[in-house]
């Protein structure tokens, strides 16, 4: 039986393409690459979007967090799609933790369409305080 893999995007392709990450804790998320995960709200967060509030606007996902996204100066796609992209483990390398990478294109065998309002308890939005 195949092993999957989750891809969260508020966008749908047909094929996914390795793309420079940049995560500022952790050199592993920073390749070029597909990135999935055996945790599928994981990607479901990633999934969500991110509507920018400000020139600083960031998502954070800590292991500390759960399984949750902090939302900074962004928000949630109210009233929006994502997808959650399901593929082949074969074809990924262990990244950390429950990442996973792939260094080439990769179709999806499955791409499921969500509403990000069914998700909002996966999310974390901080208030932007006024000066």
């Amino acid at each position: 039986m195949k092993e999957y893999l989750y891809h969260g995007s508020p966008n749908k392709y047909d094929k996914l393409i390795p793309n420079q990450a940049h995560d500022v804790g952790f050199k592993e998320g920073c390749q070029l690459a597909v990135y999935a995960t055996s945790n599928k709200n994981m990607a479901i967060c990633f999934a969500l979007g991110c509507v920018s509030e400000g020139e600083d606007a960031e998502r954070i996902m800590m292991p500390e967090y759960g399984d949750k996204m902090i939302f900074k100066h962004c928000h949630p796609n109210y009233g929006g799609k994502g997808y959650l992209y399901c593929l082949d483990k074969g074809k990924f390398k262990p990244a950390m933790g429950s990442q996973w990478v792939c260094y080439e294109e990769i179709v999806p065998d499955n791409v499921i369409e969500i509403y990000v309002d069914d998700y909002l308890d996966l999310c974390v939005v901080e208030e932007n305080e006024e000066l």
